[in-house]
């Protein structure tokens, strides 16, 4: 059975997995700020509708309320302003997911290149690896520092509720080194310009012997990230104004308060007028509360971005090219040389590796089979 005849019967472990997933997420906004604060004031409106019902308010409450034509206008008006602030919390996270992506992409590409550079350097093995071992932890370090910076961490926040991301051996630095970076004010800019200084001592002692064209481009690419991390600033600091978040937090009260007035007009039942008020209140609340927590998308407690995960990754990465730092290029291989330069087989990556899915397959299956591959070619 292929992978997508599985799918198509429904035994497809992993989809079991994923919507386990999404109900496990789904289930912890239940105990977000933002869905309890907004059951808190709809409740509230609910209580308030029923007792005014219960007193009668059906027939005196016909008496004070304005037309119908004021509620409808106000109503309009609140979620206009809530579509507002939720396209702009909204836009907030998609950049702020896309800086996030390419702030390690660019850290990773001039460590990349910068490793590659070093392959034909004629000095010692022992000064080589010195670099590329220190580079990688420098790395590593800029990102998570990066990362940290934007969710505010010092900001009185409360441990659990922010990223803790793993670095590649920091304490294998020497301790000026790590002293001096734990000690400067602008950690991420302080790190930044030692691992520019380290290229620059690696040029200068020939470990890195590539023309400064082409150099250059790692350090574009250094730049580049650093360039990231400063606009992505913009999204993690440049909050709404504060006067804007008070005017909805006054309409929503508003909301909260006149809209138990006009539903005891209309409904014929206590429990319908908690229910319709209810509803009402609590649908345009958790919008705005949930805005609200979005106002920094790098911040753990907003529940959004899983800014470990990308620091991870990007140390699985950096972990990989030191493996292949020292490695042969590829080359092709054949029984016999073909006139034609053409591919004569192709085949799929699954087909390649023997493995139906590849997300699910442990790191000693995949082992496993390269080792078999390769007695398969040397036999």
């Amino acid at each position: 059975m292929t992978v997508l005849d599985s799918r198509r019967s429904g035994s497809d472990p992993g989809f079991i997995v994923r919507m386990k997933d999404a109900i496990t997420l789904y289930l912890r906004q239940l105990t977000t700020w933002a869905f309890i604060g907004s059951v808190i004031l709809a409740s509230l409106s609910g209580i308030l509708a029923s007792a005014l019902y219960l007193s009668g308010g059906n027939n005196y409450m016909k008496k004070w309320v304005p037309d119908q034509v004021v509620f409808n206008v106000l109503v309009t008006f609140s979620s206009l302003v809530a579509t507002f602030r939720t396209a702009h919390a909204l836009r907030n996270f998609v950049d702020a997911g896309s800086y996030l992506h390419k702030l390690s992409a660019s850290w990773f590409d001039a460590t990349s290149s910068l490793i590659a550079f070093c392959r034909h350097s004629e000095q010692p093995a022992e000064q080589i690896d010195q670099f590329i071992q220190t580079l990688v932890r420098l790395v590593s370090l800029m990102n998570a520092l990066s990362l940290d910076s934007l969710q505010g961490t010092g900001n009185g926040i409360g441990d659990k509720y922010i990223h803790h991301f793993e670095l590649l051996s920091p304490e294998e630095l020497d301790s000026d080194t790590q002293d001096r970076v734990l000690e400067s004010q602008s950690k991420v800019e302080y790190a930044f310009q030692m691992t520019q200084q380290l290229v620059v001592d690696a040029i200068q002692a020939k470990i890195i012997m590539i023309p400064a064209p082409i150099v250059v481009v790692s350090f574009q690419d250094l730049a580049a990230a650093l360039q990231t991390y400063h606009e992505a600033k913009k999204v993690a600091a440049v909050k709404l104004p504060v006067s804007y978040i008070f005017v909805t937090l006054i309409i929503q009260i508003t909301i909260g308060t006149i809209t138990p007035c006009f539903i005891v007009t209309y409904v014929q039942g206590a429990t319908s007028a908690f229910m319709y008020s209810f509803g009402g209140v609590f649908l345009l609340g958790f919008l705005n509360a949930v805005a609200d927590s979005l106002h920094n998308p790098f911040y753990k407690g907003s529940r959004t971005l899983d800014a470990e995960s990308v620091q991870r990754e990007l140390n699985h990465q950096l972990e990989q090219l030191l493996q292949q730092a020292r490695q042969d290029s590829p080359k092709y291989v054949s029984q016999e040389v073909r006139v034609s330069k053409s591919v004569s087989n192709r085949s799929t990556f699954r087909n390649w590796t023997g493995i139906a899915s590849l997300n699910g397959a442990s790191t000693e299956v995949l082992q496993q089979k390269v080792s078999e591959r390769r007695l398969t070619t040397r036999a």
